[in-house]
């Protein structure tokens, strides 16, 4: 962290523009003799004990009207050269003799008060009185300097009279970009939601078709059992031991025709077209019973994985 502090000098500049005084007369609220005064001077500091920040905003102000500018770092005291000197106490010859003669009469003191030599009153204030012209320009809040060109405004909202630097327009020119940026965003995310909802449609019929068809899957099986123990090929529900009517969400109905052919129907609100079919067909293999489900209307988008095979068991 920078603790030093600065003094902001105007030098006498032998080229100074004509207009010098009036601009910085108007950046500084001075009157324009004031301003002439100072720019005529070798030195004026400006602005004394400051820090660098502020320092460094003055010297951008007072350099654009022309003026020769500069920042002088204010020198730390030196503890060893500030310390009290040692005062030896020393005897008086013998044959000094008294500053005061007692044989003039007393003079009287030029005042009432009595003087204070102790150090432990604390140090002397220094005066402060000081020279109208000598004195810097009062404390200035930072935020007051245009931020475009250094000319210090009435306050930070203010409109800049040099160079026309506006904080209300510049906020609201930020609003409206941050509008612009969240409406296209919105139009952006809409876009996508829009294109990707078919493609969410399909996923979500075929994984709710996939879920449903297990009712088919385990009817299979169980007719798959029926045969094995009764070597007998049902050719309807009843002979089998199903229900009549075999449903679900997606599923419509299950029936059993010649020889165990198993055709499943699916609802046409779950195709999202009309109604399908997917038929599971027996056949024998190396004496073990086994099925396809390749057969049926159903569109490949919507058939389970296993029924784009050849064979299942």
């Amino acid at each position: 962290m920078d603790n030093k502090r600065y003094n902001v000098v105007i030098e006498k500049n032998p080229a100074l523009p004509a207009d010098a005084a009036d601009k910085l007369a108007a950046i500084f609220k001075l009157p324009i003799e004031k301003a002439n005064a100072i720019l005529q001077k070798n030195e004026f500091a400006i602005k004394k004990d400051t820090d660098k920040a502020t320092a460094e905003k003055f010297h951008k102000a007072i350099s654009s009207t022309g003026a020769q500018c500069r920042i002088d770092e204010i020198p730390e005291e030196d503890e060893e050269e500030t310390a009290l000197p040692t005062i030896e106490e020393v005897s008086a010859p013998s044959d000094v003799k008294p500053l005061t003669d007692i044989t003039q009469p007393e003079i009287p003191p030029q005042h009432s008060e009595q003087m204070n030599l102790s150090l432990d009153a604390g140090p002397v204030e220094k005066s402060t009185s000081v020279k109208t012209e000598d004195k810097a320009i009062e404390d200035i809040n930072p935020e007051n300097f245009c931020p475009e060109c250094g000319t210090i405004r009435a306050n930070a909202n203010s409109v800049c009279v040099h160079c026309g630097y506006d904080p209300t327009e510049i906020k609201q020119s930020n609003t409206k970009s941050k509008l612009v940026k969240i409406i296209s965003a919105l139009i952006i995310l809409g876009a996508v939601g829009f294109l990707a909802f078919p493609y969410y449609q399909q996923y979500a019929k075929r994984a709710q078709i996939e879920s449903d068809l297990n009712l088919a899957f385990d009817t299979r099986n169980t007719v798959t059992e029926f045969i094995e123990k009764t070597n007998f090929w049902p050719n309807q529900n009843i002979d089998a031991g199903l229900p009549k009517q075999i449903e679900n969400q997606s599923i419509e109905s299950i029936i059993l025709s010649d020889n165990a052919v198993m055709t499943v129907t699916i609802r046409a609100n779950a195709t999202g077209s009309n109604s399908q079919t997917l038929v599971f067909t027996p056949n024998t293999l190396k004496g073990r019973i086994v099925w396809n489900c390749l057969k049926g209307t159903l569109v490949d988008d919507l058939r389970p994985e296993i029924c784009m095979k050849k064979v299942i068991e």
